[in-house]
């Protein structure tokens, strides 16, 4: 399995043979390697091999063992070997002669998918300048280099004279403030509804499987009132917006959100992350697990977010995203 090591060595001679030692040691094969200044030291960009046991974590303690500090490791693949700025070529012949979008090339190039991280912290911002003055947004859980922010702020301005990158339309704002609670069984006919305004992708990051609708009562219910377990709700003058479960799973506490697709994007997935971890450390618990299905980062950026630190690992499709409580004021439940 091959993963993409970044770690800040600070500027001393023999540090980067000591990470290449400790990585022969290891049986850990370093097949690429970039090295970036920075005002901090030198991060190392590395490529390398490792065995199916290693995981991101063990990979992780291994280098900063050797004396790597902030280290982010993500699982990658044989396109990872490839020479970066032939890689950024390619992409603008793909964007001008292929008509392919730039935001959709630029988060291949810069693998914002969301990965496997160890101590996730929230999601490190790009913000690219269009030549018309408006900003392309690209944000992902491992910090970007300076060397990315100039690959990508020069590939977008490249393209921008060609005129194929088309901002996307703000979403108009809304003014009613929201307001999150605990759920009750008169909400049940409210929650039921929300599914239905739901899209058949935020249903399924949601349950990580397909959802029937429409939505039994007996559903509907367990949804308002889960065993051992609490329920909250985005309210917006009559209609629920968001809703979550806080539940245990045998030792553990754990959430899941759902948030209607038109009120994305506006800070309630943060707000019922937030409830629930102050609503988790109320019932006792020292730890929360947010889970969300694998192939989305939006649980990732509510967590980030909302200030919490977290491990994030991945389990038959499903992202679990474990953060401690301890600094989290508690919240009394009703």
């Amino acid at each position: 399995m091959m993963w993409r090591v970044r770690t800040t060595l600070p500027d001393r001679p023999g540090l980067l043979a000591r990470i290449a030692t400790a990585c022969g040691e290891a049986g850990v094969n370093i097949v690429a390697m970039q090295v970036f200044r920075t005002a901090a030291g030198a991060v190392d960009d590395l490529v390398v091999d490792a065995s199916d046991e290693w995981t991101e974590v063990g990979l992780a303690e291994l280098f900063g063992a050797a004396g790597g500090t902030d280290v982010a490791v993500t699982r990658t693949g044989e396109d990872s070997l490839s020479d970066p700025p032939t890689r950024y070529l390619q992409a603008v012949h793909e964007i001008i002669e292929e008509g392919r979008d730039v935001e959709e090339v630029l988060r291949e190039l810069l693998q914002t998918e969301p990965p496997d991280v160890a101590d996730y912290g929230g999601h490190d911002v790009l913000d690219l300048q269009r030549r018309s003055g408006t900003v392309l947004r690209i944000s992902r859980a491992v910090p970007f280099t300076p060397v990315e922010r100039a690959r990508a702020q020069a590939l977008l301005s490249l393209v921008s004279d060609a005129g194929m990158d088309v901002p996307l339309i703000a979403p108009s704002p809304h003014h009613p403030l929201p307001l999150v609670r605990e759920a009750t069984l008169a909400d049940i006919e409210a929650v039921s509804a929300l599914h239905g305004r739901c899209s058949v992708d935020t249903l399924y990051q949601r349950y990580q499987v397909p959802l029937r609708l429409p939505m039994t009562t007996r559903l509907a219910r367990r949804l308002v009132l889960p065993e051992g377990g609490i329920a909250l709700v985005v309210q917006l003058g009559l209609s629920v917006v968001g809703h979550g479960v806080l539940e245990p799973r045998g030792d553990r506490w754990t959430f899941q959100l759902l948030v209607e697709d038109a009120w994305q994007a506006h800070g309630l997935g943060t707000r019922l992350v937030r409830e629930a971890a102050g609503r988790a450390k109320g019932l006792g618990a020292e730890h929360l697990t947010f889970i969300a299905a694998g192939s989305s980062d939006t649980m990732l950026r509510a967590v980030g977010a909302a200030g919490l630190v977290a491990r994030v690992e991945r389990h038959d499709g499903s992202m679990h995203i474990t953060a401690p409580l301890g600094s989290v004021q508690a919240i009394a439940s009703a």
